[in-house]
């Protein structure tokens, strides 16, 4: 059995693309919410929201393995991508710990 192939059509309500320098993750067991805004540069601290994306676990984790394979065949043709320090992201962490916190004190 051949698969069809996959068409995509862009609705016009998002035909404008919006650069994002700032993605915010929320999550819990139930899903998780990609939150894609830009540093506001005239107001130090603040990220302005432009596009809310919502998912299941199972699909972020996919998105996850795409923008891996994505970044690889990228850097194949390409070379290896250079990061740099997000200054403006600097001292501010947006979603999931990626470090378990320090056990609490026990009291007495």
């Amino acid at each position: 059995m051949s698969e069809l192939p996959i068409r995509v059509k862009v609705q016009e309500s998002a035909s404008q693309v919006v650069y994002t320098d700032a993605v915010l993750i929320n999550g819990n067991p139930l899903g998780f919410v990609l939150n894609f805004g830009q540093w506001a540069p005239e107001e130090p601290g603040l990220v302005r929201v432009y596009t809310r994306v919502g998912m299941s676990p199972n699909h972020l984790k996919l998105l996850a393995q795409l923008l891996a394979q994505n970044v690889a065949a990228y850097e194949e043709k390409f070379g290896e991508m250079t990061l740099t320090e997000d200054r403006a992201a600097h001292g501010h962490h947006f979603g999931f710990d990626t470090v378990p916190p320090a056990p609490s004190p026990k009291l007495p």
